[in-house]
């Protein structure tokens, strides 16, 4: 990044609460939402295991994210007080990031259906002009951060929310990725837990509002030996996205106090992640290096989770229970894209 973008306010609806308080605060307690489901897994018979949100009334398709993800956008509009009267969706410019294409299950339609479905559950004619949809899975909100620092340089908007949502607590999907032996289930231990949420950030120029949590670097690579290939994972494409991340905040792996992840339960993101601290990582540290992942209390949320894990490092200095001042987080998609970010405070 060229330029520091100033975080300033975070938005959640997760299987932990409607808000991002909630959400947080249960996230530092350690606190899981994963319960049991009626579908039953293909192996023996027994409940799939989800982080599902508890609605007051569940739709699907469209309707479902739009349902996750507007209450989370309205808590970052809420925070541009003094100015909240004019503070709406028609002025602040909205990036969401949601499920790649090939997803099994997916809802057809989310380009061109979600901004408008957004806009009526926050009774607004129309989103703003610059607004826009990225269907790139974990690493869609990655390219949302770049498109709102561009935005913002260019003074084309004062503020921007950057948000993902995403849900796998859907049949098809559960069963897609149980018969790709994806999924944790009876037999299968290699695997991650399915949930769904709603995530959003609002971030500004470095020197506007009051914020004190800032994102300073960020770094984006491809890694050709994605999960489902037949290439022998090195984990080249994350490690290139870190380096980046670093060299852009001047910094190196031996500056950070933690990392944050989307680790899910899959051996191979766990190896990936390894391979990155044994390249990089090579001060002296009076403790390991910490890994953070709230997909082991959220379920795997997908394309929500960057804006989850910005939201939980801002907290996390904020409320002085992080092991330090200087965050990494890192995400993948499915498709082979890697991104890294650092977020430090004052």
């Amino acid at each position: 990044m060229s330029m520091r973008l100033s975080v300033q306010a975070t938005g959640m609806v997760t299987a932990l609460g409607y808000n991002a308080p909630s959400t947080l605060a249960a996230l530092r307690a350690g606190l899981s939402g994963v319960r049991t489901q009626a579908w039953a897994d293909q192996g023996g018979g027994e409940p799939y295991r989800c982080a599902r949100v508890a609605l007051p009334q569940r739709w699907s398709g469209v309707a479902l994210l739009a349902d996750l993800l507007a209450p989370a956008v309205h808590e970052c509009l809420q925070a541009l007080v003094p100015t909240a009267a004019q503070a709406s969706l028609a002025s602040v410019p909205l990036l969401v990031g949601v499920s790649d294409p090939s997803r099994p299950g997916r809802t057809p339609g989310i380009e061109q259906q979600l901004l408008p479905a957004l806009a009526e559950r926050l009774e607004l004619a129309a989103p703003h002009p610059l607004s826009r949809v990225y269907p790139g899975g974990q690493t869609g909100c990655a390219q949302a951060l770049q498109d709102a620092q561009a935005l913002i340089a260019a003074g084309q908007a004062r503020h921007v929310i950057v948000a993902g949502v995403d849900s796998l607590v859907d049949r098809e999907t559960l069963v897609a990725f149980d018969t790709n032996r994806r999924l944790l289930s009876t037999g299968n231990f290699n695997g991650f837990l399915a949930g769904e949420a709603g995530c959003a950030v609002l971030v500004g120029a470095a020197d506007a509002g009051s914020a004190s949590t800032w994102l300073t670097g960020s770094g984006h690579a491809v890694e050709t030996a994605v999960i489902d290939g037949t290439q022998p994972l090195q984990g080249l494409g994350l490690t290139d996205a870190v380096r980046a991340a670093l060299r852009s905040a001047g910094l190196a792996l031996a500056d950070v106090d933690w990392r944050l992840s989307d680790l899910s339960g899959e051996h191979y993101k766990f190896k990936e992640a390894m391979f990155v601290a044994m390249r990089l990582d090579r001060g002296e540290r009076d403790e390991p290096l910490a890994m953070w992942h709230p997909i082991e209390y959220l379920g795997e949320i997908g394309a929500a989770v960057l804006p989850c894990l910005v939201a939980w490092a801002r907290h996390a200095m904020h409320e002085g229970y992080g092991p330090g001042r200087t965050a990494l987080c890192h995400v993948g998609s499915d498709a082979g894209g890697r991104s890294a970010f650092v977020l430090q405070s004052a």
